[in-house]
């Protein structure tokens, strides 16, 4: 039986409706933001059948990570041959995560990017107003709670990853996994043209925490406060490449949360 959901909420209820009739084997195709609404309905329907993922968006962040194929035949050949594979899925106050979320420079930067442009262009719509963006960048006064721990940030940039594949690109973030149970995070008080291309290969290694502008942390729990009442200091969130909450944002990761088939280890 397939299904053809007609918005990001039907998605949600179809998927929810799969899990809940205990079906053991369901399939999902699509880029990260169908996957990620899939994934939050089969979590939501309690998680029972194994989550086939059939790669077919602009970057497939989550897809990436788990090393199944990008092309299309191979993607269907791991749903005969694959083996096993449990990951990780995080709510975000109402919404789900599978793969990151941004605030800051990477959202603005993406808020005007439509989904047809995505679709034409690939990972390089996003650099049509990147430099407007970059060029006046703002900082953003939050406060986070983790780890027992309350800290104020000024932040330009926030990312938080739970896969190794940011924007398409492997390695970005080296020590995320996708069934440990955390999220990366990332703040980055200071961003400009020089910084980006004077760091242009660390960044490729994923080398993030040796930024000297970087603040770091790991966690499973966490909570994102803004400092101001002003819509305009209030950033919105992106999650899995779709806008999402302004703050305040709860995260909280659920381990191991669900299952999928990946490519058998050779």
């Amino acid at each position: 039986l397939a299904c053809h959901p007609e918005s990001p909420e039907d998605a949600i209820h179809l998927a929810k409706k799969v899990s809940q009739e205990q079906n053991r084997f369901s399939v999902a195709l699509g880029g990260d933001g169908t996957i990620n609404k899939i994934c939050g309905g089969v979590f939501e329907g309690g998680a029972k059948p194994i989550l086939g993922i059939v790669p077919n968006g602009t970057v497939n962040n989550l897809s990436k990570s788990l090393h199944i194929p990008q092309d299309l035949e191979e993607a269907l050949d791991n749903l005969n041959h694959g083996e096993i594979q449990k990951f990780d899925i995080a709510k975000v106050n109402n919404d789900y995560m599978t793969s990151s979320l941004t605030m800051g420079i990477l959202a603005d930067i993406a808020q005007n990017v439509s989904g047809s442009e995505k679709k034409k262009f690939g990972p390089l719509a996003y650099l049509k107003d990147a430099y407007k963006v970059i060029r006046y960048n703002k900082t953003y006064r939050i406060k986070v709670k983790y780890n027992g721990k309350t800290k104020s940030l000024r932040t330009k940039l926030l990312l938080i990853t739970m896969t190794d594949t940011i924007g398409g690109m492997q390695a970005l973030a080296p020590k995320a996994k996708v069934d440990d149970g955390l999220i990366r995070v990332y703040s980055l008080k200071e961003i400009n043209l020089f910084n980006i291309l004077f760091h242009l290969n660390k960044l490729r290694r994923g080398k993030f925490e040796d930024f000297m502008e970087m603040t770091h942390f790991d966690t499973d729990h966490l909570e994102i406060l803004t400092h101001s009442k002003k819509k305009k200091d209030n950033p919105y969130s992106r999650i899995d490449g779709d806008k999402s909450d302004p703050l305040p944002l709860d995260i909280k990761v659920y381990r191991k949360a669900l299952t999928t088939l990946v490519p058998k280890k050779e």
